[in-house]
C-alpha cells in the first residue's frame, strides 16, 4: 500500500508544480499585455518580457547546464521539465549536437483572436530566454521556408552576426502574418 501511496504524492506534487507554473506564465503574460499597452503597441516589450519569463523558468528548472551539454540534452530536459508541463507544443526535428528545427506552434494559449499575436510573440520570446539561457552565443534562426501557420525556426548553439539580427525579422513575421490571417 506504501508504494501507491507515494506514487498519488508524485502526481499531486507533480499537478500542483504545473499549476503553479501555468499561472506563473500567465502571470508574465498579463504583464507583457500590460507593458504592451502602455507603450502603445510596442511589440519589442512583449518579447523582451517573454525573454525574461524564460530566463526565468531557465534558472528556475534547470538552474545549469553542464559544460558539454548538447543540443539534444538540452531538447530533451525541456520538453519535459518545461514545455510538457505549460502545455506548449514544439516539434523539434533534425537534432544535432550544434543545432535543431522546430516548427514553431502558435501559443495554445492564444484563444482570443485579440491576443494572438502578442501571445506568439510572447512565446517566441520565451523559447528565446530559455535557449540563449543554455546557449548564450547562439539565435533561433527563422527558415527560408516562410510557412506563416507554423514558422520554422533552427536553433543554433553558435550563430554568426548575421543570425543576431533574426530577432527583428521574426517579430516582423509574427506580427504581419497575424494580419494575413485576419486576426
Amino acid at each position: 500500500m506504501e508504494p501507491s501511496v507515494m506514487n498519488k504524492k508524485g502526481v499531486t506534487h507533480r499537478s500542483e508544480d504545473e499549476r503553479d507554473l501555468k499561472k506563473w506564465r500567465e502571470s508574465a503574460f498579463q504583464v507583457a499585455l500590460e507593458k504592451l499597452q502602455e507603450t502603445h503597441g510596442n511589440t519589442e516589450m512583449v518579447v523582451q518580457t517573454g525573454e525574461a519569463f524564460g530566463r526565468g523558468l531557465f534558472a528556475q528548472r534547470l538552474q545549469q547546464k553542464p559544460p558539454d551539454w548538447t543540443m539534444q540534452q538540452w531538447v530533451q530536459q525541456i520538453e519535459e521539465e518545461i514545455l510538457k508541463p505549460l502545455g506548449h507544443e514544439f516539434t523539434f526535428t533534425k537534432v544535432s549536437p550544434d543545432a535543431a528545427t522546430t516548427f514553431m506552434r502558435r501559443d495554445p494559449r492564444a484563444h482570443l483572436p485579440e491576443h494572438s499575436t502578442v501571445a506568439s510573440l510572447f512565446h517566441y520570446g520565451l523559447m528565446r530566454g530559455l535557449f540563449l539561457s543554455a546557449f548564450p552565443k547562439g539565435e533561433l534562426v527563422l527558415s527560408e521556408h516562410k510557412a506563416t501557420l507554423y514558422p520554422e525556426f533552427t536553433l543554433k548553439t553558435f550563430a554568426t552576426m548575421r543570425d543576431k539580427w533574426e530577432r527583428e525579422r521574426v517579430k516582423h513575421l509574427l506580427t504581419t502574418s497575424e494580419e494575413d490571417n485576419g486576426n
